[in-house]
């Protein structure tokens, strides 16, 4: 019984992985990249999926992540990416639509001990 836990297991890691990849595959392609194994793609991608600066903006309510995101995404140029920490959960719906707007493309997003943290690559 062990060892269908462990299969199981290594079944949904194989999915989640190959789904990331398409996923990032997708990103790439929009930036006019290409890549041949989907494999060698997500381990360069989780390799560069680094950000160029870090935005603290936790205890902050609406509208001050939105106002502080935007000034430091000015600061970068095109293709950069900025780390957004924040605690406000309105930033869950807020950060992305504001990237959308912008062109930006959110690359990560996740939800660990009441920190939401996005990477947001310029345009």
């Amino acid at each position: 019984m062990v060892k269908c836990n462990e299969y199981a297991c290594m079944f949904v890691a194989c999915k989640y992985r190959e789904a990331k990849a398409l996923i990032l595959r997708t990103v790439m392609k929009k930036q006019g990249q290409s890549v041949k194994s989907l494999t060698i793609f997500a381990d360069l991608e989780e390799k560069n999926m680094k950000s160029n600066l870090q935005l603290d903006a936790k205890g902050l309510s609406c509208p001050m992540p939105i106002v502080k995101t935007k000034k430091a995404m000015d600061t970068l140029a095109s293709g950069e990416v900025l780390e957004v920490q924040v605690t406000d959960k309105g930033a869950l719906a807020d950060i992305p639509a504001w990237a959308k707007a912008g062109g930006h493309t959110i690359l990560d997003q996740s939800e660990e001990a009441g920190i939401i943290t996005f990477l947001i690559q310029k345009i």
